[in-house]
């Protein structure tokens, strides 16, 4: 099987923003696997995050999360913050401008925000699905385009891993002014 071909699907790149219940108020990750289900009276989606992953674990623990889609010029930090290290013991959301909508965090820099309720999941090998109802919709702030997915593999996945290696180096997020 090529799995290449799979990259042509078109879906994007997210942040989920959760409670956390360790190290910090907040955690959060990256996912790619969303889809829109429904339309009315309230949009279903369904999204797969991975199963060890400590937002998954807060998904299920408070069965509410945002979603902040990102832009086609997201800052490959970003992506790096939230897709490279664990809310165990990581505060990520102090590394990237924020704002908490209706008591969760979204990323300033994004197209758009949901807010999402998980109505049930479903356990594979690897993932948990969730199938949630979103209760709340925003515009965001940046008006490019969606980031979908083959592009961040093309352009944003190889810059991500550099920005990362560079904020371990200096401890400073390329996002904030006076990290």
């Amino acid at each position: 099987m090529d799995i290449t071909a799979l990259h042509k699907l078109t879906y994007g790149l997210y942040v989920v923003g959760v409670q956390n219940s360790d190290y910090c108020k907040f955690g959060g990750c990256i996912v790619d696997a969303l889809a829109q289900i429904s339309s009315e009276p309230n949009p279903l989606l369904i999204i797969s995050c991975m199963k060890n992953n400590h937002t998954t674990e807060n998904i299920k623990n408070y069965g509410l999360f945002t979603l902040s889609v990102l832009p086609e010029n997201v800052n490959p930090f970003l992506v790096a913050n939230f897709g490279f290290q664990t809310s165990r013991n990581v505060d990520k959301w102090s590394y990237v401008p924020h704002e908490i909508k209706n008591d969760l965090p979204v990323v300033l820099d994004a197209v758009a925000y949901l807010k999402c309720e998980v109505l049930e999941d479903k356990i594979s090998q690897t993932h948990v699905s969730y199938i949630c109802r979103t209760i709340e919709a925003w515009n965001g702030v940046n008006l490019s385009k969606p980031l979908i997915y083959a592009n961040y593999l093309q352009t944003i996945r190889p810059l991500s891993a550099a920005a990362f290696k560079l904020f371990k180096e200096t401890g400073k997020s390329p996002l904030l002014e006076n990290t």
